[in-house]
């Protein structure tokens, strides 16, 4: 009898379950450490936005104005 190299249907079966259960534990991970680096991110600009607003009042001796309003102007310290 010739014997013929090759996998069983029941061995793929299981090998893409395997597969499939790896993928289900590893994407909500990856998922939650993208979610953690946008959050490290925004935290990190809200930081610079800070630092650059206080530079600003320190050299200008006020806060900056926003554009949207004309007649705001800022009052001499």
């Amino acid at each position: 009898m010739k014997k013929t190299a090759g996998f069983t249907l029941i061995e793929l079966l299981i090998v893409i379950a395997i597969i499939l259960i790896l993928i289900s534990i590893a994407l909500p991970n990856f998922l939650e450490a993208q979610t953690r680096a946008k959050v490290t991110r925004a935290e990190a600009d809200i930081r610079n936005l800070a630092t650059a607003i206080e530079f600003f009042r320190t050299e200008h001796a006020h806060y900056p104005v926003g554009t949207d309003n004309p007649e705001a102007v800022p009052t001499p310290v």
